[in-house]
Order: C-alpha cells, then sequence, then structure tokens
C-alpha cells in the first residue's frame, strides 16, 4: 500500500503512541479498501482496521497483515467500542485528524463528563490537520499509472461526447451521457459533479448544471471527471457550438496560450507560484486580468483537491512526482467563459502530460 511505513515512521517522529484515522479517503489511501464505517489505529509497529459487520468479513479477506476488527462485536456498540478499542490499543498519545471530525464527535469519543472513570477516554488525544498531506502529495508510480489509466477514460469519454452533443437539447442531457459513459469505462461514479456550462453559464467557474437548453453560436464549457480504482480524474475542454466571435475565439486561444506556458515551467524544485504566474502573465499581457478569477491548478489523488495547491503565492518548491491539474480560464459575465484543463505530473526537468486530448478549439454543428 502507497507509503505505509513512511506513515508509521511519521507517527513515530512526532513522538505518538498511535494515530487514530477517521477520514474515508485517508483511510483508503492506506489500505485501498472502501468502507463507510471505518477507522484506523496505526501505531509505528502494529496496525488495526475497524469496521462494522457489513464490510468485517471482506475487510478480513482483503486485509490479510492488518489485525481486523469488527466494531459493535463486544458488549458496547458504536462510538462507546470506539472509545475501548482506542483505550486498549492507542496507547498514552494519540494523535487524530481535528479537521475530519465534528466536535460532537470528539466530545462523545472523550466523553469526560461520564460519571464512570473507565467509561472515559484514557488516551490523550493530539491534533492535527493534514497529517497525510505531505505524504500523499508525492505519488507512487503506482498511483501515477492509476491516474493515467483514469485520464485515458476521460479521454474516451469526451471523444464520445463530441458525437452526442448536437444531439442533445439541454444541459443535464449531456451530463447523463456523461454519467453513462463514466460506467461504461469502467469508472465507479463521477469524481465531482459535472459542470456543463452552456453560453453565459460558462462564465461562472463552477456553474452547476442545470436543465437549460443549449445554447448555440456561443461557447460550451465541460468540466469532468471519474473515479478508477479509487483515483480521480479531472478534465476540462470549452467547445465552440456554431458560428463562434471574434472576441470569443480570441480569448480561446489567450487561455490555449496560457495553458501551455503554465505546463512549459513545470519542472521539480521551482516555487510552486511560477505555475500560477506563468499563466497569469499571458492573460494580464491581453488585457483580461481581471477575467481569470482562480487559481491554475490543484493537486489530484484519491480526492478531487490535494496538495500541491497551484497559486501564485504559494512558494513552496515543486516535488517530483507531485499530479496536479493545469486549468487557467477567463471568465466575460453575461457573455462565456474558456477553461483548458490537463493532468500533468511533475517529471525531473519537465511536465509528463497525462491528458492526451489536444486543446485545439473544436467548433461542432448542429
Amino acid at each position: 500500500m502507497p507509503k505505509l511505513k513512511q506513515i508509521q515512521n511519521k507517527i513515530q517522529k512526532e513522538g505518538l503512541d498511535s494515530f487514530f484515522f477517521s477520514s474515508k479517503a485517508n483511510i483508503f489511501y492506506m489500505t485501498y479498501f472502501s468502507s463507510s464505517n471505518a477507522y484506523v489505529i496505526l501505531k509505528p509497529d502494529e496496525k488495526y482496521f475497524i469496521t462494522d459487520s457489513r464490510y468485517y468479513e471482506g475487510a478480513k479477506e482483503k486485509l490479510k497483515d492488518w489485525n481486523v476488527i469488527e466494531l459493535d462485536a463486544g458488549e458496547k456498540k458504536g462510538i462507546d467500542h470506539l472509545r475501548e478499542l482506542i483505550n486498549q490499543l492507542g496507547g498514552e498519545k494519540v494523535g487524530f485528524e481535528k479537521d475530519k471530525v465534528t466536535i460532537s464527535f470528539y466530545e462523545k469519543l472523550l466523553n469526560k463528563n461520564s460519571k464512570e472513570k473507565k467509561d472515559r477516554l484514557h488516551s490523550h488525544l493530539i491534533g492535527y490537520e493534514g497529517f497525510l498531506n505531505e505524504i500523499r502529495m508525492v505519488k507512487t508510480e503506482e498511483e501515477i499509472n492509476i491516474i493515467k489509466q483514469a485520464v485515458k477514460k476521460t479521454d474516451n469519454i469526451f471523444k464520445k461526447l463530441l458525437k452526442e452533443i448536437p444531439k442533445s437539447k439541454t444541459e443535464l442531457d449531456i451530463r447523463k451521457k456523461i454519467i453513462n459513459y463514466i460506467f461504461e469505462e469502467g469508472g465507479t461514479g463521477e469524481s465531482f459533479p459535472a459542470i456543463v456550462a452552456s453560453g453565459e453559464h460558462s462564465a461562472i467557474p463552477h456553474w452547476e448544471t442545470s436543465s437549460s437548453s443549449l445554447k448555440w453560436n456561443t461557447f460550451l464549457l465541460i468540466d469532468m471527471g471519474l473515479i478508477y480504482k479509487g483515483y480521480c480524474s479531472d478534465f476540462t475542454r470549452t467547445i465552440g457550438l456554431g458560428k463562434i466571435d471574434k472576441e470569443l475565439e480570441k480569448i480561446y486561444h489567450i487561455v490555449k496560450e496560457a495553458h501551455e506556458e503554465a505546463t512549459n515551467v513545470v519542472k521539480a524544485g521551482i516555487p510552486i507560484g511560477e505555475i500560477d504566474l506563468a499563466a497569469r502573465r499571458v492573460i494580464e499581457k491581453a488585457g483580461y486580468k481581471e477575467y481569470f478569477i482562480h487559481s491554475t491548478g490543484h493537486g489530484i489523488g484519491v480526492e478531487i483537491h490535494e496538495e500541491p495547491r497551484i497559486y501564485k503565492t504559494n512558494q513552496d518548491l515543486l516535488q517530483e512526482n507531485t499530479v496536479f491539474t493545469i486549468e487557467p480560464g477567463v471568465y466575460i459575465p453575461g457573455k462565456a467563459g474558456v477553461r483548458l484543463e490537463n493532468i500533468v505530473v511533475c517529471r525531473k526537468d519537465k511536465a509528463q502530460v497525462l491528458t492526451e486530448t489536444d486543446l485545439e478549439l473544436r467548433i461542432l454543428e448542429r
């Protein structure tokens, strides 16, 4: 599994006896086992996977080198059983994901107002934010290969869509096709709700796909992704429907140039902000500075948004084998917008572009 020993070493380095994981993404990352109700207690030399009866037998079968524990198997149930397990297995100092739990869950886990001392949490919980962020950010070749396969499937979906768009009547018609094609390609679902934005809707970066009719003689923006083997893809293209006016065509080529410039600066060791600034310089020079209203990209993996964040003031150094999107955009309110997005891998001296669909402007006719 990805970097499990590295995580255990970090737990030891932090001076913790164990770490209690509750977030679905981090638990999947460590185990490659999907469950809607699971927890992990990870120690420097031991690992415990806790889940309920619905998943217990499957977890035992798949996680041969884990101690798999059935939640609710004893006299105590739910969070009371979980507290008991942390007391038994966690040790004195237990890290936890304070950015992933509710205050209610935390207070119930402590149970500090219980009259019975034995029913309280004896371990000392120490909260962390983003405990696995840096570890998850740098991908193994196995992870990169899975993401590459997910991206390939997304490319295939786009090719199919190009034939269907002229026959579609609404934005939702297209999203329905996207979802069907995801399953045809072997995906297990959307990595986020697909954005299908027609005409002036494409000027809203995170437009919620609606029942609005497709507009012609303007742009159609499609932003979609799928989940494959637990990893996400992300893809955006802007398509012309019918006759496109000269300004929109000009904007398209500005965004395309900005995208290419950002991709060309990618290499290990540069400040991450340089990627965003490379795209931004092109758009600003063309006079559209105020219409580029978001950052240039984000990391991607078992979640659709991970580290690194590609924004202009990020001075962290880009690490080799990070995987992220490059997606500059220009949005003219009330008219239309353009965004072009690829997934890239940072290699030592350049970007490896995983997305195979080219960036050329496509014009579809009815």
